[in-house]
């Protein structure tokens, strides 16, 4: 990673996380509007989808064998968090912003919303370039997939 990325990212991830953080833990914070129930679904969104991303990373690792460099196409295992591979090219990117998506709706507050919406702008534009380079690579790539979100994008 080049070095100018770490500032921008260590910008990103602390200005945001101080920002969210002073929302969350203010005494006037209001707890999320439907309550607990709002918190336990939010949760397990957030939980499904971080196991998601967990498992696409898995399946991305047992991809490649070590030490080689020959790259593959990747197609969903055995594992059905995998089964995002028939639909889109980067899943890992998919499970991350529904995990963020899962947290906003947690926490019921405007600065974790827009760091989603952030993350989510930022992590398009790298799943178009994957999908744009898998294209470019793979004459049988999988005509159905698009970069992020099933049929849209």
């Amino acid at each position: 990673m080049p070095l100018r990325n770490i500032f921008k990212n260590c910008t990103y991830y602390w200005g945001f996380a101080a920002w969210m953080a002073y929302y969350i833990n203010h005494p006037l914070y209001t707890p999320p509007t439907y309550g607990a129930q709002q918190v336990k679904l939010a949760l397990a969104i957030f939980v499904i989808c971080q196991l998601g991303n967990f498992s696409i990373h898995m399946a991305l690792r047992d991809l490649r064998p070590a030490g080689s460099k020959t790259r593959k196409i990747p197609y969903p295992t055995k594992n059905p968090f995998t089964w995002l591979f028939l639909l889109v090219s980067c899943p890992n990117y998919t499970y991350e912003v529904g995990s963020w998506i899962g947290f906003a709706i947690m926490t019921q507050c405007l600065p974790v919303a827009l760091f989603s919406l952030v993350g989510f702008i930022q992590m398009t534009i790298w799943a178009k370039g994957k999908h744009r380079s898998y294209l470019k690579e793979f004459r049988d790539y999988p005509p159905l997939r698009m970069p992020i979100i099933p049929f849209l994008l």
